[in-house]
């Protein structure tokens, strides 16, 4: 009867902490697409749990090597189910096991289940089960058996973060589970015919039972009056998203400025770059860029890794499906918006909808893409007003070129709503300006001012869309429109080889209730293009008013001799000489404003120094920071160029003995990925660059050092 009763209680057991940890594995599955992680992490919990359980009798390391290859076997089997047969077999499961945390904690809502992604969930959930049934069944402790479910619950919870609702239920089951198998476990070690659980010294005495309840319950107390206030506080905050702590697929070169490679294709308009064949006419974008500093345009946002099926999508009926052939580079090109994407482990930038594989394109690289086409009427824009809730849409650097802010003026003055503004500076661009692919690439502040102004004789007033783009999207933004820049290619329905001629970029506004509409500034083919200085010269002369020969009523005559001293002076000064400031005062004065100078410095000087280290975004600071390191490496005799890159800047200025460690890393980050930086890199950032003034200022000449 009593061995009945305890194989009872085992079975009990063995379900429960069954259930906590499938429960426990399955908390992660409620971000992930569909349903067959949840079947993984079940099936690893009641594989693990067995093996324990038949070989509970046997010694205790029989049990564990027979758990690992069963752990083996079974995460072989799940990446094999999950993979989609586009790798070798050994690179799939290299792969799997190197990439598989960074790209779960990586990977956007919902996750795809894929190899690299359903790895650590089984293995965190086999090792809670494989020692939930060590702990209850083989040693009898199952208060200590339901810990590593209880830990794996908590991780699989603080791991999907704010990506998903309240898991009440789950919860809920959770602990029944839990009460259900400790209370069948509740029976004192004596009466228990387990063969390990053997009791020394007899039953407790039952004063000893009473006291240990008694501080029990004290302690609980103590615990939910000290707790009970942090609890409540957390009730309703929002829980920390742990993937916003690690660093999004890295661009190279040729991906940060994708409009660059303009200028290359139109120069091979030849170039075969993909094959693709589509539902339909469509534009297939590859870049969308937001943020100007400048020098380049940039995308906004970080990329971070999805599966099959990304986020905020549709269905994605229009299919597109691409060969490719020489693109090369990371970013994938695709019609907006993508929803599903097949055969191609992709990343996406959440802001502009653009993808990004981790592996750079190669040739041969086949995939699908589906879509949602978005479809955009120019006429619904023709009263809408400007939409600037897209932050950076509208912004500006410092330094702009003077033919920008005159194109601006002409475009305000000659037309009144948003849209005809829009419209006329593209009619404006493509009537004054001429396309020629020999044209060299960039589009900074210089070069796009001499595309504007130079002359054609000189290689001016002509250029490719790269300029043309680049060059509306920033006078556009001069006149309150918010704008980007879009690299993309036009393709026809049906199969087609796209090559670079059908490259190009263009620049779109943003309207209230409309959306991104784009604009198309470039010129008609076998149209002379008119000289701009003759349109801007009209609108001067125009705006110009005229003089009145008479002077008008009311005019000062100038010619008056009445306003002559009698030495022919004008407005001669009445006054006595005695009125006049003496001298010795003017001297005293300029004396006391010379000695003020260095004050005036120094004080300046901290001023710009708490605004550089203090004021703006994460990412400002460390380039403040960044500035007064190259400021006072300045003052102590070490001048370091505008093109020399963070790292042999402080190669230069470490002969100062005076190191910055670790700030050129965060000054790369705040250039190449400002979304990054955190408030942690920043206040690091401002404690190097102080260390470094005040190192640094041993090596500064003491004339330097008062005055400065």
């Amino acid at each position: 009867m009593r061995v009945s009763r305890y194989r009872v209680r085992v079975a009990v057991v063995a379900v429960c902490l069954t259930g906590l940890s499938g429960l426990a594995g399955s908390v992660a599955g409620r971000v992930y697409h569909g349903l067959t992680l949840t079947g993984l992490v079940v099936g690893a919990a009641l594989l693990a749990f067995a093996i324990g359980l038949g070989l509970r009798n046997r010694p205790s390391w029989l049990a564990g090597t027979a758990s690992v290859w069963g752990l083996a076997a079974y995460l072989f089997g799940s990446f094999y189910l999950t993979a989609d047969g586009t790798q070798p077999l050994p690179q799939m499961l290299l792969d799997a096991v190197v990439n598989a945390v960074p790209r779960t904690l990586t990977a956007l809502i919902p996750i795809e289940a894929a190899p690299d992604t359903v790895g650590v969930p089984v293995f965190l959930t086999w090792i809670a089960s494989g020692l939930a049934c060590e702990f209850a069944i083989r040693y009898g402790r199952t208060l200590l058996g339901c810990l590593p479910p209880t830990l794996l619950y908590a991780a699989g919870l603080y791991l999907v973060g704010p990506n998903a609702g309240p898991a009440v239920w789950t919860t809920v089951s959770f602990c029944l589970l839990a009460g259900c198998a400790l209370a069948v476990t509740s029976a004192p070690p004596s009466k228990r015919p387990d063969r390990d659980a053997r009791v020394e010294g007899g039953a407790p005495k039952r004063s000893a039972t009473v006291l240990g309840s008694i501080v029990g319950a004290a302690v609980l107390l103590v615990a939910v009056v000290g707790l009970a206030p942090l609890a409540t506080g957390l009730v309703g905050s929002s829980p920390d998203d742990p993937r916003e702590l690690v660093e999004p697929p890295e661009l190279n070169e040729i991906d940060i400025n994708p409009l660059a490679r303009i200028a290359q294709w139109a120069k091979n308009p030849d170039q075969e770059l993909f094959r693709a064949t589509i539902d339909g006419d469509a534009v297939m974008r590859l870049a969308v860029l937001t943020e100007y500093n400048g020098v380049t345009w940039q995308a906004g946002g970080d990329f971070r890794t999805a599966g099959s099926v990304l986020p905020g999508s549709g269905t994605g009926d229009f299919n597109a499906e691409v060969e490719i052939i020489e693109l090369g580079g990371k970013l994938v090109p695709a019609v907006a918006d993508p929803a599903t994407v097949e055969n191609l482990q992709v990343a996406v930038n959440l802001e502009t909808r653009c993808l990004l594989t981790p592996d750079s394109l190669a040739t041969g690289d086949s995939f699908t893409v589906g879509s949602d086409p978005v479809a955009v009427d120019p006429e619904s824009a023709a009263n809408a007003r400007p939409d600037l809730s897209v932050d950076g849409t509208a912004m500006l650097p410092t330094g702009t070129p003077e033919i920008f802010t005159t194109i601006a003026e002409y475009i305000q003055a000659t037309y009144d709503t948003p849209y005809e503004r829009a419209q006329g500076l593209a009619d404006f661009l493509g009537t004054h300006y001429a396309f020629d692919p020999e044209a060299g690439s960039g589009h900074d502040y210089k070069t796009l001012e001499y595309f504007l102004q130079a002359p054609v004789e000189a290689g001016g007033q002509r250029g490719t869309s790269e300029h043309f783009s680049a060059a509306y999207a920033l006078i556009a933004r001069l006149i309150g429109l918010p704008t980007r820049v879009v690299v993309g290619f036009g393709v026809p329905g049906g199969e087609s080889t796209v090559t670079a001629a059908q490259g190009s970029a263009w620049p779109e506004v943003n309207f209230q209730d409309v959306g991104w509409v784009p604009f198309d500034p470039m010129p008609a083919e076998g149209v002379d293009p008119t000289p701009p200085d003759d349109t801007l010269e009209e609108i001067e002369e125009t705006e110009t008013p005229s003089e009145d020969p008479s002077g008008g009523e009311g005019a000062e005559d100038f010619n008056d001799p009445a306003l002559e001293d009698e030495d022919g002076d004008f407005d001669a000064s009445d006054g006595s000489e005695e009125d006049a400031v003496p001298a010795w005062a003017w001297c005293a004065a300029a004396a006391v404003a010379l000695s003020l100078i260095p004050l005036g410095l120094k004080v300046r000087r901290r001023t710009r120094q708490r605004r550089r280290l203090n004021k703006g975004s994460p990412a400002e600071r460390v380039a403040g920071a960044w500035a007064e390191v190259l400021a006072a490496a300045a003052r102590a005799g070490v001048k370091v160029g505008p093109h020399v890159n963070a790292e042999e800047a402080a190669a230069r200025v470490a002969v100062l003995e005076a190191g910055i460690d670790g700030l050129p890393r965060l000054v790369n980050q705040a250039a190449f990925a400002p979304g990054s930086v955190a408030e942690a890199d920043a206040d690091e950032a401002g404690r190097l660059a102080l260390e470094f003034v005040k190192r640094s200022r041993s090596s500064v000449k003491r004339w330097r050092r008062v005055l400065m």
